[in-house]
Formats: structure tokens, C-alpha cells, sequence
């Protein structure tokens, strides 16, 4: 009985002089944990700001981007516009010179009738050349507008 009873003791011993290494542990454990949490939230704050600031710029890319498209459309526009009053204004003043030429070609003798026809076919070929060059150049003008569109939108 003596056996059992010291061997109580003793095992009662080893438990309380266990217990403050257990406790140490455990605090140890505990700090590093909250450590851990520390660490973590830290990490999660430091992701978001870094995401704000991501978004910030984007956003300031996607105004700027949007400011020089909508500066390329007014520029595109306005390219376009100047194509179509300048070809008015050629037109019109081809028309004013084949009016010319046939209002001196009543004027002259028939004799001059050839060189006139090879005047106003000229004026005609040219006419046709320019609209074709404007034709030519609204479409270049239409691509580069689309192109600069798609990069925007990429």
C-alpha cells in the first residue's frame, strides 16, 4: 500500500511540476498564435491597400485613356469634316471651271470644240481621281478611329 501511495505521490509530483511547463507552453503557443493573427491581418490590410492603390491607377488610366480617345474621335471628326469641305470646295470649283470652259467653247468656233471635250473629260478624270482620294481617305480615316477605339477598349 505504501508502494501505491508513494507512487501516487510521485506521479503527483511529476504532474505539478509538469503543469507550470504545460502553462509555459501553452503561453508560448498562444503569443505565437496572436503573432500569427498580427501577421495575417497585417498581410490582408497591406493586400488591400495595394489593391486600392491598383484600382486608384487603373482608374486613372481608363480617364486618361478615355480623354485621348475622345480626343481622337474630335480629331477624326474634324479630319473628316475638312476632307468633305475641301472636296466641296474643289468640286464646286471644277464645276465653275467646266461652266467656263463651255461658255467659251459657245463663244468659239467649232474648230475648238476637240479641246475643249479633252478639257472637260480631263476635269471629269480628275473629279473622279479626288473622289476616290476622298473616298480613300475617309476610309483611312475610319480605320484609325476604329483602331485607336479597340485599343482603348483592350
Amino acid at each position: 500500500m505504501k508502494e501505491l501511495e508513494d507512487s501516487a505521490a510521485d506521479t503527483l509530483r511529476e504532474a505539478q511540476h509538469e503543469i507550470p511547463h504545460l502553462k509555459g507552453t501553452i503561453t508560448v503557443l498562444r503569443d505565437e498564435l496572436e503573432a500569427q493573427d498580427f501577421e495575417k491581418e497585417r498581410a490582408v490590410q497591406e493586400a488591400v491597400l495595394s489593391s486600392n492603390d491598383e484600382i486608384q491607377q487603373l482608374r486613372q488610366t481608363a480617364i486618361a485613356l478615355r480623354a485621348e480617345l475622345e480626343t481622337l474621335q474630335f480629331e477624326h471628326a474634324k479630319a473628316v469634316q475638312e476632307a468633305a469641305s475641301t472636296h466641296l470646295d474643289e468640286t464646286q470649283q471644277l464645276k465653275h471651271t467646266i461652266s467656263a470652259l463651255r461658255e467659251e467653247l459657245e463663244a468659239r468656233p467649232f474648230e475648238h470644240l476637240q479641246k475643249i471635250q479633252d478639257l472637260s473629260n480631263a476635269s471629269r478624270d480628275e473629279i473622279g481621281q479626288l473622289q476616290q482620294t476622298i473616298v480613300a481617305l475617309r476610309e483611312e480615316l475610319v480605320q484609325h478611329g476604329e483602331g485607336v477605339m479597340k485599343d482603348g477598349n483592350g
